[in-house]
């Protein structure tokens, strides 16, 4: 039995080891008349004399106190601080010890009894196992109940005991399997940490195999034992055991826990703690009051239990903080999502899906955009994509000089383009008119839209029937379909505003219920289809020089174009769209219709579409009433050319026209002042419209009408093929 020994309590000396406690040789105790003077000479530096320890410390020839931490266990003393039956203490012991006889006992100075318990190897043990590794040793063994009055003191790896005399050699040992059962009962109650991050043990397990393979052999997970791994010296038999945050080790062949930085290097665990956090900060964020994870690609809000519970599952420890720590793993892994990936606002920013938070206007944003582009394919020739190719060419109505299609394709190649490359490239609203079924609700919904991602229906928004567009501010392609009638627009000013906003403005108001708005970049589209019966017509914008600039109005030929089945129409654009795609951004459009403004293509206005919005805008109104003021005037005098005066003076006469009452929307001043000057505005580039001009002169305007009869609405010059009868 090897064990230990100072020569007094006071001692500093190193310890001397011996195989034999009957080998030390001692003089007998000098008598004393108490317990207390008995104590003053074991604690005396003169004493020689033998006081004993059956454990071992880091430094295995120093005391174990302080620092130096009980490492090893070699024996285990266990005192009974009561007389016992002397006579009959073998046949005691045999009959309470029937899995483990002691190694010695003795009689100590009391004249009590004290027994030593031999393993058959020694074992290494953590400092923070010992009280359990006891606590679980006496209840597989019972020793404690073979005397009465056991004395728990003996089980304090820094207690030194007396030599003691009688010594007897009862020959036992304690088996390794109950020896290193007591510990791992020991360490699974309370296990050993470090003070690192937590490793998954399936992280461990490649890494054992990474640097050390074939040297474990079986299952690498918790609770399973083996061979000291990481110890080249050729001894495979079981020596450790497998613990969260590294090793037990009952061998002697190295200390008694080894951490997986003590095993792998300081290197592993830095490289793997920067990805776990890294990982973490890549997918959660916080905005003060709720979570969220990257889910599908794009942000989803979670609860906070469903945090704690993945980060759990991620390796991070809940419970008690670690020694030194004042919060658990998993509390700072909160905290530092808190602080770290802290958020303003979730919104989906579309035109910057490279970017997970958005900088914008003072805010940080997270990106909750799921919209895609279509790839390009890598072959863009126009035979990979015929029926769009044909669809294309017959769609549009020429009215130009330059085919109408070049002018779509430029715009939708601009737009496409800025969106797959997330760059926010504004581009006018786009304006369909034509009959029913010849593909208008196709073009915009199953081709442009499809192109980026998808489409969101923005009737009710730019109708002003609601103030939310959750939807519209996830989709780049807004679009009204050619079901929208006059009914839906009563305001149709207020529409024309809206439009000419989400053209003009590089950024939407997004606003979800029971949300803040927030304002976003966005440089989407938005796709108006209308038939072109009357009632259709009056949903268009108008047109005049604040506006024309925003706008490609294109009329759809009336000619019918046979279409296949659905079925076969939706998988065929499914296939050419992305050939499409290709061509898209590779062609080059002709020069005459490139711009070098915001919107890089000129904008395309189709004449009839834009004598049908001013003909059903409020503002036809006032030109009606021009039109009976001129008439009246011709007959007043049929030599006048023009009248001149202020907007009060035209309301005064118009009035003595229509003897003495007001005549449409005559009385409203600033209708009419509001309408004269869009008709001098429409005026300077149409000869059609009767020329208006206005003279400021500092404290209100002039007003120079042209009443002439060939700019009458009803005007119509004779010629041989309308000859009266």
């Amino acid at each position: 039995m090897k064990i230990k020994y100072l020569k007094n309590l006071k001692s500093k000396a190193a310890l001397i080891t011996a195989s034999d406690p009957t080998e030390i040789a001692v003089k007998p105790i000098p008598p004393f008349k108490s317990k207390a003077l008995y104590r003053e000479w074991c604690a005396k530096s003169d004493t020689e004399h033998a006081f004993l320890t059956g454990f071992e410390g880091i430094n295995p020839n120093a005391r174990i106190e302080g620092e130096n931490k009980i490492c090893k266990i070699n024996s285990i003393p266990a005192d009974f601080d009561a007389p016992p039956d002397w006579p009959n203490v073998k046949d005691i012991i045999r009959a309470k010890c029937p899995k483990a006889l002691p190694a010695w006992y003795c009689r100590t100075y009391s004249g009590y009894i004290r027994l030593f318990f031999e393993f058959e190897e020694t074992l290494s043990i953590h400092h923070t196992l010992v009280a359990g590794f006891f606590k679980y040793l006496k209840q597989a063994l019972q020793y404690q109940k073979i005397f009465a009055g056991y004395d728990r003191k003996s089980e304090a790896p820094s207690q030194l005991m007396e030599i003691g005399t009688d010594w007897v050699n009862m020959g036992g040992k304690i088996p390794s399997c109950v020896v290193q059962t007591a510990l791992f009962k020991a360490a699974q109650e309370k296990p050993p940490e470090s003070k690192d991050t937590s490793i998954p043990i399936e992280i461990i397990s490649e890494e054992v195999e990474k640097k050390f393979p074939n040297r474990w052999i079986g299952d690498f997970e918790v609770g399973s034992r083996g061979p000291l791994f990481w110890i080249d010296d050729g001894i495979d038999r079981e020596g450790c055991q497998v613990f969260e945050d590294g090793m037990i080790v009952y061998s002697d062949r190295d200390l008694a826990w080894k951490t997986w930085r003590d095993i792998f290097g300081p290197d592993f665990v830095k490289d793997f703690e920067e990805q776990k956090m890294g990982d973490l900060l890549d997918e959660y964020w916080f905005n003060g009051r709720q979570f969220f994870k990257q889910l599908g690609g794009t942000a989803k809000t979670i609860p906070r239990d469903q945090l704690v519970l993945e980060l759990r599952q991620r390796g991070f420890k809940g419970g008690r903080p670690k020694k030194g720590e004042n919060i658990s793993e998993v509390e700072a892994a909160v905290v530092l999502i808190s602080n770290t990936n802290r958020i303003d606002e979730i919104a989906p920013v579309v035109f910057r899906r490279n970017e997970r938070i958005v900088s914008y206007n003072g805010l940080q944003i997270l990106n909750s955009a799921t919209v895609r582009p279509i790839e390009p394919a890598s072959d863009g020739d126009v035979s990979n994509w015929p029926f769009l190719n044909k669809f294309f060419d017959q769609f549009f109505e020429d009215s130009s000089s330059i085919r109408s299609k070049y002018y779509f394709l430029g715009w939708l190649q601009r737009y496409y383009k800025a969106f797959y490359r997330n760059k926010e490239d504004q581009g006018q609203a786009c304006i369909l008119v034509g009959p029913a079924k010849r593909g208008k609700t196709l073009l915009s919904n199953k081709i442009v839209a499809a192109l980026v991602g998808g489409f969101a229906d923005a009737s009710d928004y730019l109708s002003g029937g609601t103030k939310f567009n959750k939807d519209l501010g996830r989709a780049a392609c807004w679009v009204i379909d050619d079901t929208v009638s006059a009914a839906s627009f009563q305001d149709q000013r207020k529409a024309t505003e809206l439009i000419k906003r989400g053209v003009a403005n590089p950024r939407i108001e997004f606003m979800a219920k029971y949300s803040d708005a927030v304002t976003l970049p966005w440089a989407g589209r938005i796709i108006v289809s209308l038939n072109d019966d009357p009632n259709s017509m009056s949903v268009l914008p108008t047109m005049d020089s604040s506006n024309k600039d925003k706008l490609m109005a294109f009329r759809i030929r009336k000619e019918p174009f046979i279409f296949p089945k659905k079925e076969e129409l939706e998988a065929t654009i499914t296939q050419e769209l992305p050939h499409f795609a290709k061509w898209l951004m590779d062609w080059k459009p002709p020069e005459e219709i490139l711009d070098d403004d915001r919107f890089g293509i000129k904008g395309f206005i189709d004449r009839s579409i834009s004598y049908a919005a001013f003909d059903n805008s409020s503002r036809s109104q006032v030109s009606e009433l021009v039109d009976f003021f001129s008439k009246a005037c011709r007959q007043q005098n049929e030599k006048m050319a023009s009248w001149r005066g202020t907007i009060l003076e035209l309301q005064v006469a118009l009035h003595s026209y229509n003897g003495g009452r007001p005549l449409g929307a005559s009385n409203k001043i600033d209708f009419i002042r509001n309408g004269l000057s869009h008709l001098e505005d429409v005026g300077r580039n149409s000869k059609t419209t009767r020329p208006i001009k206005s003279v400021g002169k500092g404290s209100g305007k002039v007003w120079v009408i042209n009443v002439t009869a060939p700019f009458d609405i009803d005007y119509e010059e004779i010629t041989s093929e309308n000859q009266p009868f």
